[in-house]
């Protein structure tokens, strides 16, 4: 996949979370959360099942309205109310731990729809890119099946190749290889990893911890709602600092032992 470029790189200005405070009911998910993602860098984030991971995610996106604070994705302040989310999001793309494939159409027409309904493409020039992204995942030889014809693995790419054919800045992905097969999970990571060679932004929420070693630029460990510790992919993974993160990887990576 080297042929993958991000053509808006050097004019996208990252992401930037500062104090950002979400509540569901009585139950404070993000108390405080600051992050920033620069142009071009890989962010994991690890931590434990009802850490804030995924909607912190989601608050980039939109798809969840903070409480307080402030993310700006570029030059959209993403928390303002009168902001345009609809330009903002051309600029994402975003992949779930559930595929959110259109079962009813095929895997081409599935990367087609958001191309010719939202950017006005035309149907030959969105099948010409969407062709070119199902190329490079490895599944153009699969573009008419329909999703519930595919492996889950299968489905994960054509996801990704979906979000791709809107030349996002930025990538955020959720637990893209939960749902996987193990035999499958080393076919997702590897377009990721080609993602990530080739300068995409992404913010990655991950139980994967090799790949989070391998490629990140920076790990973030998130517990009870609050950033415990952050610092460059290996030094975190390999030599943590904070008591939690400590524990937290020692269960992640030596289950047996815990």
């Amino acid at each position: 996949m080297s042929e993958q470029t991000n053509p808006a790189a050097d004019q996208y200005s990252g992401v930037v979370i500062e104090d950002l405070h979400k509540s569901f009911g009585d139950n404070e998910v993000l108390k405080g959360i600051s992050i920033t993602v620069n142009p071009g860098e890989v962010v994991c984030l690890i931590g434990a099942s009802g850490s804030g991971k995924s909607t912190l995610l989601r608050c980039v996106n939109r798809l969840e309205d903070p409480d307080s604070g402030q993310v700006d994705v570029g030059d959209f302040d993403a928390t303002d109310v009168d902001v345009n989310l609809d330009a903002m999001r051309r600029r994402i793309g975003m992949v779930f731990q559930q595929f959110n494939l259109f079962p009813h159409l095929s895997v081409l027409e599935n990367c087609t729809i958001t191309p010719r309904r939202v950017l006005r493409q035309s149907r030959q020039q969105a099948e010409a890119e969407a062709k070119h992204q199902l190329k490079l995942v490895g599944l153009e030889e699969l573009a008419d099946r329909r999703p519930a014809q595919l492996s889950g693995g299968q489905q994960q790419r054509v996801a990704i190749a979906r979000a791709l054919t809107m030349k996002p800045e930025l990538m955020l992905f959720d637990e893209p290889t939960s749902a996987l097969d193990p035999e499958t999970v080393g076919d997702v990571l590897s377009i990721m990893r080609d993602l990530a060679e080739a300068g995409m932004t992404m913010l990655v929420v991950t139980h994967e911890m090799g790949f989070a070693r391998e490629v990140a630029d920076r790990v973030v460990f998130l517990d009870g709602g609050v950033v415990v510790e952050e610092g460059p992919a290996a030094e975190l993974i390999g030599d943590p600092q904070k008591p939690r993160t400590q524990d937290f990887l020692r269960r992640v990576l030596n289950p047996l032992s815990s």
